[in-house]
């Protein structure tokens, strides 16, 4: 990215008012004094570009009154009608743009920003007409007609979807990323990057360091968060093919075993087992067919008989059936209340372990509280009251109760062991249930079978028919039993199918698994950390740091910011010694040296041939020079800023309104001047 010019108009009675102003193509310095406007200046190049949110707010009230309400020009109080904002800018592939802003208009709205193709400011094109964008409003970072969403596009950016403090995802808006190339005066020196605006992203600015580092974390990311939607979508479908199976099974009193409750990678089709319940034993589903068929065919050959058949040996066999009929009942309502006992039992379990993870979790909280005040020293967290000092009981139980009383640790632990076994005694209370269910419904179907063979028995007695319609009904239950097991055999083969479909996925997701790095980091990751390591330490030797050994800093590898002993680096301490607090005895303007070279080292190694990354190659500093800054710093930031090639870099400064200083800073520094007498708002 190139800012090319920047222009102001504020329409007044006394006429046009502004500035205007051209960039070079590496190091520009804005000159003024504390009271010019130089910051002014600065502000309106933020607020262009809809980056105004890091000087502290949205819209035209982050801007100073000079620009939108009021300004004193040769002693005069000159109010403002109306005011614009106009920047030229040009991207990689050398398209120019001009965008437009209002900051005081009682047509347009600040949140509209118009774009003109065209290099509208610095060669007087015709700017044609203008393209709507809007900002600060729902989709402005993703829609079409939103200006972060073009100005992205602009700039070449893809930026990636992060990671939420609410668990979501998000993506890692613009504003996030220019938080850590532009810094203004007021809170900007405070942190490596500050000022990132709040968008509930989890580690702002870790994520963007690693973005600008163009390390492939983003990618690994986004593998692992598909490779986790397909396995709670694997999950899914496993569960319901199971419970589809089971439930279609249990209505022809059927039981299929050998499938897991859970998904299960190396699932094979000859694990399914197919078997009907027949009282407390299976037998396989193939074996009962045949059985079935054989009855079939013995009640053929007794049909053939039946006619010689004589009517004693008709009561002998409905005596027989009332006994079936008694013992099937007898079997029916054990199972009942067999299932009865189960379910209730299941409900007791379920209620007790409710009840376990609520103690569990009260512990855990009273434990985190008694931590945090240890931390603190609070002395009733180390189990001794503050006034008397006498032990405190580390319980929730009551004083009242005798007798010796778990710790909270050892509650926890025992809480933690009792909702697993719960857990375990549930999930074998479920299958139980699931198989008496099979039982009940298997009885339940030949109970009424038997009803119907000893209805048609009676009527072959009392009718001397010479056919008899109780082997004939027998014979059709028979037929419909067997069709019906053959289909149901059918469907479950064909949900089977669909298992090992499920389960190959569930191999092939847990392969992809194994291919991402172990770490958050791949070796090339490692790799460009360790170059931007090397970057920022001499970046931090040039610019004069002396709080510690600089070649003892490191990149901290999960925050990815400076770190002495695991330790991050803010306020740096002078002298070293064990007594010393590194956050209390400190160097404010040694912290600030390291901001810069982490600033520029960050596009430094974007920018290296061999570690590209997604910097866009613009920096813009408001008074680097914070408290007072050594001249010899100054002019070094200022030397590396001119010397790289890829960085355009706008740096505003007072130099403590000193002209020695100023020649001190830029001796022997290539750069280009803006700079003005007196006031920065002036008639156009």
């Amino acid at each position: 990215m190139f800012i090319r010019a920047i222009k102001l108009r504020a329409a007044t009675d006394k006429g046009d008012f502004g500035f205007f102003f051209v960039f070079g193509r590496n190091l520009t310095i804005i000159r003024g004094s504390n009271s010019s406007g130089k910051s002014t200046l600065f502000n309106c190049l933020l607020y262009a570009m809809g980056m105004e949110e890091l000087i502290g707010g949205k819209g035209e009230k982050v801007l100073p009154y000079a620009v939108k309400e009021y300004f004193d020009f040769e002693g005069k109080r000159i109010n403002i009608s109306a005011s614009e904002i106009f920047l030229e800018i040009e991207n990689s592939e050398g398209r120019i743009v001009t965008l437009r802003r209002a900051i005081r208009d009682d047509a347009k709205d600040s949140k509209l920003v118009e774009i003109y193709d065209a290099a509208f400011l610095t060669s007087a094109q015709e700017p044609g007409l203008a393209t709507p964008t809007y900002l600060h409003d729902a989709g402005g970072a993703k829609k079409q007609e939103g200006f972060h969403m073009f100005l992205e596009t602009f700039l070449g950016l893809s930026l990636p979807r992060v990671a939420t403090t609410s668990g979501g995802e998000a993506k890692l808006y613009l504003q996030a990323v220019f938080a850590a190339l532009a810094v203004e005066q007021k809170r900007g020196w405070t942190d490596y990057i500050a000022n990132i605006p709040f968008f509930g992203i989890r580690d702002a600015r870790t994520r963007v360091t690693e973005y600008l580092l163009g390390l492939s974390v983003f990618e690994t990311a986004a593998v692992r968060n598909t490779l986790n939607s397909d396995a709670v979508a694997i999950d899914v479908d496993w569960r319901r093919l199971v419970d589809d199976i089971k439930r279609d099974a249990m209505r022809n009193g059927v039981v299929v075993d050998g499938i897991d409750t859970q998904p299960n990678a190396s699932f094979s089709k000859e694990f399914a087992v197919i078997k009907k319940q027949t009282g407390s034993s299976k037998t396989p589903l193939s074996e009962y067919i045949v059985l079935l068929r054989n009855e079939y065919l013995s009640l053929t050959e007794r049909a053939e008989k039946y006619s010689q058949v004589t009517g004693v040996e008709a009561l002998k066999e409905l005596d027989s059936i009332g006994e079936e009929l008694q013992r099937l009942s007898v079997l029916h309502e054990r199972a009942t209340s067999t299932l009865t006992l189960q379910g209730a039992s299941l409900r007791e379990y379920e209620v007790l372990l409710v009840e376990a993870k609520e103690d569990l979790e009260r512990n855990k909280t009273a434990a985190k509280l008694r931590d945090l005040g240890a931390k603190h020293a609070v002395e009733l967290a180390t189990g001794h009251c503050p006034t008397c000092h006498q032990l405190v009981e580390d319980s929730l139980l009551s004083e009242s109760l005798s007798g010796p009383q778990m710790d909270l640790d050892t509650n926890i632990a025992y809480l933690e062991s009792q909702c697993r076994m719960l857990a375990k005694q549930i999930n074998g209370l479920r299958e139980g249930v699931r198989a008496s269910e099979a039982i009940v419904t298997e009885i339940a179907f030949r109970l009424a079978a038997k009803h119907d063979q000893r209805n048609s028995l009676r009527g072959d007695v009392s009718s001397g028919a010479n056919e008899s319609r109780s082997m004939i009904r027998r014979q059709v239950q028979i037929e419909v039993e067997v069709e019906d097991l053959q289909q149901l055999e059918v469907r479950v083969s064909v949900a089977v199918e669909k298992l090992v479909e499920v389960a190959k996925r569930l191999a092939d997701n847990q392969a992809a698994r194994k291919g991402l790095p172990r770490d958050n980091y791949t070796a090339d990751d490692q790799s460009r950390i360790s170059l931007f390591e090397k970057l920022f330490r001499a970046n931090a030797g040039s610019f004069g740091y002396e709080s510690a050994p600089v070649s003892e800093i490191q990149i901290n590898r999960d925050s990815l910011v400076p770190s002495l002993s695991q330790i991050e680096l803010r306020e740096i301490i002078k002298k070293a010694s064990p007594k010393t607090d590194i956050k209390a005895d400190s160097s404010a303007s040694d912290f600030v040296r390291l901001i810069w070279s982490y600033l520029l080292a960050l596009q430094q190694t974007s920018a290296y041939p061999t570690a590209t990354g997604n910097h866009p190659g613009i920096l813009l500093f408001d008074e680097p020079g914070q408290h007072s800054m050594a001249v010899d710093s100054q002019h070094s930031l200022l030397q590396q800023l001119a010397g790289q090639a890829k960085l355009q870099s706008i740096v505003a400064a007072s130099f403590d309104e000193s002209e020695s200083v100023f020649q001190q800073a830029t001796y022997g520094v290539e750069f280009q001047l803006i700079d003005w007498n007196g006031k920065l708002i002036r008639p156009v």
